[in-house]
């Protein structure tokens, strides 16, 4: 059984089609790290991009939509009751089969809105992980939320000391993890950064002389702060003929988005603004930029977009929210964060970073190096492994019936695969079908394979079949023997006599 990985199941609360949230992108970066210690299969709502991303590096991925639980985040007084409300959802008893069925050695819920799949497998006795990518909302009745998350996991992750913060006053907190995410700068290209910032600014007929402060989000809707950024922008735009701005991203409030184009339009500046749908590919996006500007509204769970910035060399103004604070100030950019709803200070600091080429380029590649060492792929693994370690994760899956995605069942003994010739041998033995842990292929082929197990026969018949094998053998013996008796003188006398006659 050596070298087999138990078992995770992983559920997304969304899966979009059409481009990938912030709590998407973190659950995919962690599933990318965890399958190097589990055999991950995803559980998402609907097919859509991260299903196609994680069947790229060879995860299973299952359907099953599932209902949320928005006030676990809004932290209303309606908790108890929305969730009892969605135990009578038909997903309800599909996800306790499903879970019965996969028989995982760990759960994983990636976001406080998702308790169901967390309430199953804990009634279900599987030891469970959940993760928080958001910050709970700071009301009366936050210490109810954050108590229901912790009394139905075995563990809590927070991406930042902010998303964890809620917990820390409610029973569990002791199991709680601060694992933040990373950012693989390799994987980034930074080979074709040149390139990309070349030809986007070359798109929108801007040249190297220029300076780019850029807006940057999945989804666009009022608290990842648009309008506070152009009100900010506006006076940069006044006071220098370089400056251009870049807005990115997919509006979700239409009439918010189309209320801040109208903004542009009516300072008189729209040249300078260029308004642009989301890039999945970042590394086409974040090279046009020289400065990054996160002006949101709430407090974050994390700030990615700022993260991301760092490595790109950028540098990088934002408010002071949630998340947004630890990673500007583990970087060294305490200086470039203003308080949050501060337009005026947010426009001071984007402005010292614009108006001085020599000062933002030192800042760039110190940003750059900073965000490895704080937040590359290794500092991700050490914490990960930690996490791992204290979580005692089993090491191997401790089943002895396995099978791959051929139908055939193999009986692991002695570190060898030995495969059930048929189903009666199988059924023989006493074993059923529902113990039978499906592995990866690769996983199965790396053990030797032994002596195949073939049905049992009883001895009674097997007495009986001897007995019917000797009687059959001695006859054969009495008929060679008296083909090779010699012939008698008289009988021979005999036999000529009658040849003569």
């Amino acid at each position: 059984m050596s070298g087999l990985k138990p078992k995770l199941l992983l559920f997304s609360h969304i899966c979009s089609p059409v481009y990938v949230t912030g709590a998407e992108k973190l659950l995919l970066l962690f599933t990318r790290e965890l399958i190097r210690r589990f055999h991950c299969v995803l559980v998402v709502p609907e097919e859509g991009i991260i299903a196609e991303r994680a069947r790229e590096i060879g995860i299973r991925v299952i359907v099953l939509e599932i209902p949320l639980c928005i006030s676990l985040y809004t932290a209303t007084p309606t908790i108890s009751e929305e969730i009892e409300g969605l135990k009578k959802h038909p997903s309800w008893s599909r996800l306790r089969s499903l879970l019965a069925e996969e028989h995982p050695s760990y759960v994983f819920v990636n976001t406080s809105v998702h308790p169901l799949p967390a309430i199953a497998a804990k009634s279900l006795g599987i030891p469970t992980i959940w993760a928080l990518m958001e910050t709970l909302m700071d009301t009366p009745h936050r210490d109810a939320a954050a108590g229901f998350i912790a009394s139905h996991s075995d563990a809590v992750i927070g991406i930042s000391h902010t998303t964890l913060q809620p917990l820390l006053g409610v029973q569990g907190a002791a199991k709680t993890f601060m694992l933040s995410p990373y950012v693989d700068r390799e994987e980034l290209q930074p080979g074709s950064w040149p390139s990309y910032r070349a030809h986007m600014r070359q798109q929108f007929g801007w040249s190297e002389n220029h300076r780019v402060a850029g807006y940057i989000a999945a989804t666009i809707y009022p608290n990842k702060g648009l309008e506070p950024f152009i009100q900010a922008m506006l006076p940069i735009a006044a006071g220098d003929a370089r400056a251009r701005f870049l807005v990115i991203g997919n509006p979700v409030d239409e009439a918010y988005y189309r209320n801040c184009q109208t903004l542009v339009q009516m300072s008189g500046y729209a040249d300078r603004f260029i308004f642009h749908p989301f890039v999945e590919q970042i590394q086409q996006a974040f090279p046009a930029m020289d400065v990054v500007v996160v002006p949101s509204l709430v407090a974050e769970g994390f700030g990615m977009t700022a993260l991301e910035g760092l490595a790109f060399g950028k540098g990088v103004a934002a408010f002071a929210s949630g998340g947004l604070t630890e990673i500007l100030t583990a970087t060294g950019n305490e200086t470039f964060l203003a308080s949050t709803g501060d337009v005026a200070g947010l426009s001071a600091r984007v402005n010292l970073l614009m108006s001085n080429d020599g000062f933002l380029n030192a800042v760039g590649q110190r940003n750059a190096e900073a965000a490895q060492n704080a937040y590359g792929i290794e500092a991700f693994r050490a914490r990960l492994e930690e996490f791992l370690t204290a979580l005692s994760i089993p090491a191997e899956v401790q089943s002895s019936l396995l099978r791959g995605s051929a139908p055939t069942v193999y009986f692991v003994e002695n570190g060898k695969k030995r495969p059930f010739v048929s189903e009666k041998a199988f059924l023989q033995r006493g074993y059923r079908f529902e113990d039978v842990t499906l592995v990866l292929d690769e996983d199965l082929f790396r053990l030797p394979s032994g002596r195949p197990m073939f049905e049992i026969r009883h001895k009674s018949a097997t007495r009986r079949r001897r007995r019917k094998n000797t009687t059959r053998s001695r006859k054969k013996q009495r008929t060679a023997l008296r083909r090779r008796r010699p012939v008698s003188s008289r009988r021979m006398k005999r036999k000529a006599h009658r040849q003569r006659r």
